[in-house]
């Protein structure tokens, strides 16, 4: 061994230190290439390169390290430490197989079985090997280092300069061809490193490294074989950082690219800036009219929709809109009545009179104005000429033969329409010296206020029509509610007076003539005995029928009470329910009304709970609070689709008579249930409305 070779073998330790340097700095270089954005198809490969650098260096190291440990202090690696070593080693080799499979591999299930076969054929191979031959675990990691090498490094290496070759084609083609040629060195470099210097391992049972080993590399080439990969390792990183600086220059590209794009759309921008000037400058104007306009539509509807007097609202549109109109000093609105009789007028103003018959007032024409535009449902403007033009608003020139006139107009009364009719008109008008020229701008405008105000009118109508229908049908549903209480309580009455006392004389008739004929010495027929009995259950039955029409609880002794007996004799009918009243110790005695709701209310729950539900356990809750009464029903049965039943696709009109009942009086009832998950149904109502009325007043 020349002097050369014996002091790069007695140096090793920096050999593997500079081997590791040369790798770790290709990973870090790499990584930090990775997050520049390009559209090369080797920036998004090289983060598995990358991390091959960083693994491949933490190899070396550790390697390094185990040789400062045994020539320092003789120790050896422990198995478990060469096994984890052995881990890092084919770790980074598997990182090079996927850095190579994702550049010429287009089809993912090849790039899949290549990636995950050999590592797997290397793990075979040499827990195989190691089973069958019986060899030491010295051995067996020997043996799965050299395997690593040939089965994991010398193919990704031949795969990852096929890949790097392939790649310096496209910086060709993108017009770089200098960083192709650094991506040429840098093949050659990873092809040397996987087919000579992976060749070329630690001895082992494995042939045929026994030949083909580091001591034959020593020999032939006078110097170890880790210091001919370092040198290959350093010859790949200095390229490979070459190479990457086309990431930068294609940066500069794309960023000189988009400067251009945008020098020249800044010139189109000019370009059209100085077309569109003179139009600019038109349409600023337009959008303040339309703004004054918008402002002016908004203000409208606001005190439209505020909740006042409709005269007074309908006043204070008319002092809005008048300032705004060049034209009109004055306006008034009208308002159709009922078939047969003209429209009144609701609202004026600007007038120096409101007395039609006032002789050269301008109140009287614009009144005959108003009326004729809501009999005609047209537009009609008056000029200074005294002729009138009608006119639609609908169209893109509204009023055309108006505006074009060659008197200017003193009086203008357009239709306010809704959905459902003209509901009346609005007259503007100027004093004849004053007399400015309507514009298509200005009878837009008034056509959008026409239309605004006649929305508004319609709605306001709309909106008590269905206040005084829903208060009609409250009513009409509360006296229903009344006179079928009354009627129950009639027949209940009806029944214990006379059906029950012919029931109670014919019991106690068949029990007289039994006496008799027992004090006579002769045997009770059994068939009046059956009659007695069937006498006396019909007796049961009436009572139980007369109790469930109107428990005379609940007038004698209160709602509380009359919950009681209901959950009472619930119980007696569903033994295998378990019924639970709950309620406020000194609960208030509440209206009578309120007490047969509410009760009611229970009632169908529970009756539906016995029908429907199969429940074991039924809650029944009677709260009342500062502010709100509360009543609540509650099972754990099988429940129902709620929005099914209460949507009206399958109605149950039990459901739907306590939310309409519950109704009358202000409050709601909320209706809870899914299947499996059972049914909750909460009552609240107002406890100033629910409270007799001495009690409210003690509150």
């Amino acid at each position: 061994m020349n002097p050369i070779a014996q002091a790069l073998v007695d140096n090793l330790i920096l050999v593997y230190f500079f081997y590791g340097l040369a790798f770790f700095a290709l990973g870090i270089a790499l990584r930090l290439a990775s997050r520049q954005p390009s559209e090369f198809k080797i920036a998004h490969a090289i983060r598995p390169l990358s991390v091959f650098g960083l693994l491949h260096a933490a190899h070396e190291w550790i390697e390094m390290f185990q040789l400062i440990r045994l020539e320092s202090r003789g120790v050896e690696p422990a198995v478990a430490e060469e096994w984890a070593r052995l881990g890092v080693l084919a770790a980074s080799f598997v990182m090079l197989l996927v850095f190579g499979c994702s550049l010429v591999i287009d089809r993912g299930w090849l790039r899949r079985a290549v990636v995950v076969g050999l590592p797997l054929l290397w793990a075979l191979a040499t827990g195989g090997a190691a089973y069958g031959l019986a060899w030491t675990p010295a051995q067996t990691v020997a043996a799965g280092d050299v395997l690593a090498r040939y089965l994991l490094a010398i193919p990704g290496a031949l795969l990852g300069g096929w890949a790097l070759m392939v790649q310096q084609r496209a910086f060709r083609l993108a017009g770089m061809p200098q960083f192709g040629q650094d991506l040429v060195w840098c093949a050659s470099a990873l092809i040397l490193y996987g087919a000579i210097g992976q060749l070329f391992v630690r001895p082992s049972p494995v042939p045929p490294s026994q030949v083909v080993n580091s001591a034959l590399f020593l020999r032939w080439f006078g110097a170890p074989v880790q210091l001919f990969r370092g040198v290959l390792a350093g010859v790949l990183a200095f390229f490979m950082v070459r190479a990457l600086r086309a990431f930068e220059l294609e940066n500069r590209r794309r960023i000189q690219a988009a400067v251009q794009s945008q020098l020249d759309a800044q010139k189109r921008t000019l370009a059209v800036e100085r077309q569109s000037l003179l139009e600019t400058t038109r349409l600023n104007q337009e959008l303040e009219a339309r703004a004054r306009e918008l402002g002016l539509l908004l203000d409208l509807s606001n005190l439209l929709a505020a909740p006042h007097d409709p005269s007074h609202r309908l006043e204070q549109a008319l002092r809005q809109i008048t300032p705004n109109l060049l034209f009109a000093d004055a306006g008034m609105v009208l308002l159709a009545g009922k078939p047969g009789k003209p429209p009144q007028v609701a609202a004026a103003t600007g007038y120096a009179t409101h007395d039609p018959s006032v002789p050269g007032a301008r109140y009287g024409p614009c009144v005959d104005l108003g009326q004729r535009a809501v009999a005609t449902g047209r537009a009609i403007c008056r000029h200074q000429d005294g002729v009138l033009i009608e006119f639609d608003l609908a169209g893109a020139l509204v009023g055309r033969e108006c505006w074009q006139h060659s008197s200017p107009s003193v009086a203008i009364a357009l239709p306010l329409a809704g959905s459902n009719g003209v509901h009346g008109a609005i007259v503007l008008a100027r004093a004849k010296g004053q007399a400015e020229p309507l514009t298509l701008a200005d009878l837009k405008l008034l056509a959008g206020i026409a239309r605004q105000m006649g929305l508004s009118i319609e709605n306001a109508r709309l909106y008590q029509e269905a206040q005084a229908r829903e208060q009609m049908l409250g009513d009409l549903l509360y006296q229903v509610v009344r006179a079928q209480e009354s009627e129950r309580q009639r027949i209940a009455r009806d029944l214990h007076d006379a059906t029950g006392q012919s029931l109670t004389a014919i019991a106690l008739g068949l029990r007289g003539v039994e006496n008799a004929l027992a004090e006579q010495g002769l045997a009770v027929n059994q068939q009046l005995a059956a009659i007695q009995g069937f006498a006396n259950d019909a007796l049961v039955e009436l009572r139980r029928i007369i109790a469930d029409l109107r428990p005379p609880q609940l007038d004698d002794l209160g709602l509380m009470a009359a919950l009681r007996w209901a959950v009472q004799s619930f119980q007696q009918r569903n033994p295998g329910v378990d019924v639970v009243l709950q309620s406020d110790v000194d609960a208030p005695r509440l209206r009578p009304e309120v007490e047969t709701l509410l009760y009611r209310i229970v009632q169908e729950a529970l009756t539906n709970i016995a029908k429907h539900a199969g429940a074991t356990q039924v809650v029944v809750r009677l709260e009342t609070g500062d502010h709100e009464l509360v009543v609540e029903v509650a099972d754990n049965g099988v429940g129902f689709d709620a929005n099914e039943v209460l949507g009206g696709r399958a109605p149950g009109w039990g459901l739907i008579g306590i939310r309409e009942r519950i109704q009358l009086v202000g409050g709601e009832a909320l209706i809870r249930s899914a299947p499996g998950q059972g049914t909750r149904i909460l009552v609240r109502m107002p406890l100033a409305y629910a409270l007799a009325r001495e009690q409210a007043a003690q509150r």
